[in-house]
């Protein structure tokens, strides 16, 4: 499995070029925005990492302990680099400021884990339980 820093050398790669260097709000936004799409497609995460809310959104513990890391965006699929692609095509031109912002009124995780000051972990379990309430309803008609 990629690491987190795998993740973020590939979408530093899409956007450092055009946009300049991520700042440290960016990367964990972006990070967030890849690790919750493909909770959303998969329902199972294509990183590790623990995962905080904290005032600004959601935050990366390991990224922002040790945010020199080296990643290898090689180390991708061509699914999880499809993740990269969406989400810097989709985000990749907005401030972390604007990404923040976004995080609050779009992550009720975010919000719900906010309340908690002392443990405040973004959990794999409420970010499906926030996607399952936004996934429309199917039935078989069979």
């Amino acid at each position: 499995m990629p690491t987190l820093y795998d993740f973020d050398a590939a979408l530093r790669q899409r956007l450092e070029p055009t946009f300049g260097t991520l700042g440290e709000v960016a990367h964990h936004k972006l990070l967030y925005a890849v690790h919750r799409l493909a909770i959303a497609k998969t329902n199972e995460p294509v990183f590790a990492g623990e995962c905080r809310a904290w005032k600004m959104g959601p935050v990366f513990l390991d990224l922002h302990n040790n945010p020199n890391r080296k990643g290898d965006p090689a180390a991708l699929s061509s699914t999880e680099n499809g993740y990269c692609d969406w989400v810097a095509r989709i985000l990749g031109a907005q401030s972390g400021r604007s990404l923040a912002a976004r995080s609050h009124c779009r992550y009720p995780e975010w919000r719900y884990a906010r309340r908690f000051p002392v443990n405040n972990e973004i959990t794999l379990a409420a970010i499906r339980a926030a996607l399952d309430a936004v996934r429309p309803i199917t039935t078989d008609t069979q």
